[in-house]
């Protein structure tokens, strides 16, 4: 019966986590890692793995805290689905509310602890802390008071910024010591797909949110309006992603196909976004769905094509 017990606290646990969703700030920061061993520099193993323990943590951070401070909004909302509305674990009552706050704060205190331990024991240059920091306040403040960025239509900015640029930019910059125009190249198709993501996960709670007055874009401005913001951003991520692999390789037909991943759900997903009457329900799901994968494949395939350079340019 204990051992029932602590299983199910660590299937609690770990849904809480959002395990899976570690990817989207995971595989930016692997794309700078790979991006300056393109550029000839390495790091020892070590420093890779620790950086990486401090964004998970900056990462949960976010994510437990979030819990926290939106639980009266999940509470309320009845729309959601796997992607929106929260894990569902506190409003279910198998973790008490308290167990989140718990945790948002001791991966705060772990972040800083590890980062600076990073920034002296590897000496990994000034701007180490300052994109540390800007890490640490964006996640922080995206649901905490006093700023509460989620709930003042700056959330999606951030997380644009946050998941992109930011995890790229360290990734890169820890490794070689200096930043370069190829990581915002890099950055913008990956930052306006992870915006997306955001934004399509608010349209089914916008009913909560605006019951408890978090004032996010869709609260804002209405889904009619945002679902037309969706499908340009859409339009720009796969333009912007199509000229990073153009300016970086060219028309090599190995990356021009796997292009067609990312962009054939984003044509899904317009197509989906047509009929605004059944946008509820399942084909919302499948839309946010979707949208994450869009995410995950532009960075996936810009990662793969920075090796194949890698080796082109060592032949």
């Amino acid at each position: 019966m204990r051992l029932k017990r602590i299983e199910g606290y660590f299937l609690a646990w770990s849904k809480l986590s959002r395990i899976p969703f570690l990817s989207v700030g995971l595989l930016p920061l692997f794309l700078g890692f790979i991006l300056a061993w393109r550029w000839g520099y390495s790091g020892s193993l070590d420093l890779y793995l620790l950086t990486s323990l401090v964004v998970i943590l900056i990462m949960w951070m976010t994510y437990y805290l979030g819990e926290w401070n939106d639980l009266k909004g999940d509470r309320l909302n009845q729309n959601f689905n796997a992607f929106s509305g929260g894990s569902r674990i506190l409003v279910q009552g198998l973790l008490p509310p308290r167990i989140a706050l718990f945790l948002g704060y001791g991966c705060l205190s772990g972040a800083i602890v590890f980062g600076l331990y990073l920034y002296f024991r590897y000496k990994t240059g000034q701007w180490t802390l300052l994109l540390g920091g800007m890490g640490l306040f964006s996640g922080y403040f995206y649901s905490s008071k006093p700023f509460q960025w989620a709930y003042r239509g700056l959330g999606e900015i951030l997380i644009g910024f946050c998941y992109s640029w930011l995890p790229i930019a360290t990734g890169f910059y820890l490794v070689t010591g200096f930043f370069h125009r190829e990581i915002l190249l890099l950055s913008i198709p990956v930052g306006l797909s992870i915006f997306n993501v955001i934004l399509i996960n608010e349209f089914p709670d916008e009913k909560a949110d605006r019951m408890v007055g978090k004032r996010n874009l869709v609260v804002r401005f209405g889904i009619d309006r945002m679902r037309d913001l969706y499908i340009g951003i859409s339009i720009f991520a796969g333009l912007s992603f199509l000229k990073a692999l153009w300016i970086f390789e060219g028309p090599k037909a190995g990356i021009l196909l796997l292009a067609g991943i990312p962009l054939g759900l984003i044509l899904w997903n317009l197509v989906l976004l047509f009929d605004e009457e059944k946008l509820k329900g399942e084909r919302l799901e499948k839309i946010c769905r979707n949208t994450l994968w869009v995410n995950l494949s532009i960075t996936l395939i810009l990662m793969i094509q920075q090796i194949s350079l890698y080796f082109t340019l060592r032949r």
